[in-house]
């Protein structure tokens, strides 16, 4: 078997090439690659977390809906409280997202009815995006043309108030269409 031996400075810069590792060039453009996927990422995982939050709000309206519904088939008018309704809201808390109905809250949401214009509110009560909410009518009415259709609200009046820019909520994050605006705030259609 025949073995070569180096000595001296050809020694050192062949065993130097096969231990070399990473130049700062070489870092640089990793790191710079991996903040650019970030950059793009976030905002999706962001918009995913805030329509996960909004499940639950979107959920209890729809059963509010359903159960109108029933409770008109039943006795032939819509029922003016949630206690005559055949659905079970958890929330103990009195907050409220617009001002001078009773309300039920977790501390991040507040549920509402009005009689007046049949029609169910959820809104943010506290959070990044406070002031947003949803809205369905069981009857139409002038400020909810579409009975049954649920509606997502940005509130620039009365109650607690949406800071962020139109349509950043509503359209945005939710894919909800604009609708019409009110003396209350911006509403979107959802889809």
């Amino acid at each position: 078997m025949n073995k070569m031996y180096l000595k001296g400075k050809g020694a050192q810069n062949a065993l130097a090439g096969q231990n070399s590792g990473f130049t700062l060039i070489e870092l640089l453009v990793v790191v710079l690659i991996i903040g650019i996927l970030a950059a793009v990422a976030l905002p999706q995982y962001q918009k995913a977390v805030e329509k996960s939050r909004s499940a639950q709000p979107l959920a209890i309206i729809r059963s509010f809906l359903s159960a109108q519904n029933l409770y008109y088939m039943a006795n032939g008018t819509y029922s003016n409280t949630l206690e005559d309704l055949d659905i079970s809201i958890p929330w103990t808390g009195t907050e409220q997202w617009y001002s001078g109905r009773p309300a039920k809250s977790n501390g991040e949401w507040s549920l509402q009815t009005n009689p007046d214009y049949q029609a169910v509110y959820i809104g943010r009560i506290s959070g990044q995006y406070k002031g947003i909410g949803f809205m369905a009518a069981y009857q139409r009415s002038g400020a909810l043309p579409q009975a049954n259709a649920i509606y997502c609200v940005e509130r620039t009046g009365a109650g607690i108030l949406y800071e962020g820019e139109a349509g950043s909520y509503c359209v945005k994050i939710m894919g909800a269409k604009f609708s019409h605006d009110l003396s209350y705030g911006r509403v979107y259609l959802m889809p």
